[in-house]
């Protein structure tokens, strides 16, 4: 193996790493940057010590070999510039083999060629493909029986859709065969109708201050919480960056106080966005800071106050118990705040999502749901069984890290790119 194909193999390897680096602690993340970093500077090293000991080999100049009028220094000098030489080659090759190890096509280029309803279906494509195109497949070369619907079944499991949204969908479409003729093109139909009864109902109470801006409709406080990496404050970045550019003012609580990271991430965010943003030291207390928060943008006379929160399993009771004390906070300073409390979730969860949600909305009340990262998942149709069992509406749906990448939950968008 070359040092191009060593080189191309840790990029790809680096890369690997990346599309998992949400779910990595603080620690494993350094860890992981500082083992690659010394990696590629010991790639370098051994390819330049290699070069120049090919130099030293062919061109090992003596005194008494020197050609008329060449001294000993010119001689050295001559090497040294190979060596010099020889670095920026592989400085070339380095940069040659990036180049070639990187897509063809540009992000940014598919992106503003994109619309939103195409970057979904794209980003759903892995439920789509693996789960609905292999039912196209079973209904096209099998005849459908009791083993057949047992494959289905199997199958819809897999895209994570729960065990009363697959027991129904499988129960219901045993009565259809009975009356008409089971191909693929009906089933799909009748599947569609079905899980589209199961999210409208509960869609119809999303609050329509969470994405459209009302001047003079009085200040919205908005809570969002979830697990560690589920993308809360990437989230609130993007909505802060979306109701600002509608004229809204919006202030930003940085209530995630035991993560230095999350605080400065969303430091960023709020400087793009041209936010303001309230954040105290490292450990302070994080229902003093959502009290800040509120009253500061309370005396601001704002639109919007969206504060963060620090992500926690939704089995340690005690900072479960912690968040609920932030909400009676937000309360004694505005009656009524929170207006919205939004549960982020990763897509790539699966059924797990469901039981993190029940917890959050048993000591919350959840308003809203926010389901993100739906383009790294083939699991994405959880998102039907959080809506109905809980009868809290989808808000927001992201497939990037863009702000464009997020968009408002559209019913029949989800549907056509889920099952295509």
């Amino acid at each position: 193996m070359d040092f191009n194909d060593l080189f191309i193999q840790a990029n790809d390897c680096v890369a690997d790493v990346i599309q998992r680096y949400h779910l990595l602690t603080d620690q494993e993340k350094y860890l992981i940057v500082g083992v690659f970093s010394s990696l590629v500077g010991l790639l370098l090293l051994f390819k330049i010590a290699r070069k120049r000991s090919k130099i030293e080999k062919v061109q090992d100049i003596s005194a008494d070999e020197l050609p008329d009028g060449f001294s000993e220094d010119e001689a050295a000098e001559t090497q040294d510039e190979q060596v010099i030489s020889s670095t920026e080659n592989v400085k070339e090759e380095v940069e040659k083999s990036r180049v070639e190890s990187k897509p063809t096509v540009d992000i940014a280029d598919v992106k503003e060629s994109k619309s939103w309803k195409d970057r979904l279906s794209l980003g759903l494509s892995a439920t789509r493909v693996g789960v609905w195109g292999k039912l196209e497949n079973i209904f096209s070369s099998k005849k459908i029986d009791a083993d057949t619907l047992d494959q289905i079944e199997e199958l819809l499991y897999t895209a994570d859709m729960g065990h009363e949204i697959v027991d129904d969908i499988t129960e219901n479409f045993k009565k259809e065969m009975s009356k008409s003729e089971s191909d693929f093109s009906n089933f799909k139909s009748w599947t569609r109708q079905y899980l589209k009864g199961k999210l409208e109902p509960v869609q119809k109470s999303a609050e329509v201050s969470l994405f459209q801006y009302t001047k003079n409709s009085g200040l919205k406080v908005i809570m969002v919480v979830g697990v560690n990496g589920a993308g809360k404050t990437t989230t609130i970045g993007k909505l802060a960056t979306k109701l600002n550019k509608q004229g809204a003012k919006v202030v930003v609580g940085a209530c995630d106080t035991f993560r230095a990271a999350a605080v400065e991430q969303l430091e960023v965010w709020c400087k793009r966005a041209g936010v303001e943003i309230i954040k105290a030291g490292s450990g302070a207390d994080p229902s003093g800071v959502a009290y800040d928060t509120l009253a500061k943008a309370k005396s601001l006379d704002a639109d919007y106050c969206i504060l963060d929160t620090a992500g926690r399993l939704h089995t340690a009771q005690g900072l479960m118990d912690e968040l609920a004390k932030t909400k009676n906070v937000l309360s004694k300073v505005v009656e009524g705040a929170p207006d919205q409390t939004l549960l982020v979730i990763d897509s790539i969860t699966g059924q797990n999502a469901l039981a993190q949600a029940k917890e959050f909305n048993k000591a919350l009340n959840l308003t809203g749901l926010v389901l993100t990262k739906c383009d790294g998942s083939s699991k994405a149709g959880n998102a039907i069984s959080m809506a109905s069992s809980l009868s809290v509406p989808i808000t927001y749906i992201g497939v990037g890290e863009d702000v464009e990448d997020l968009e408002i939950f559209n019913t029949d968008e989800y549907l056509d790119a889920l099952l295509g």
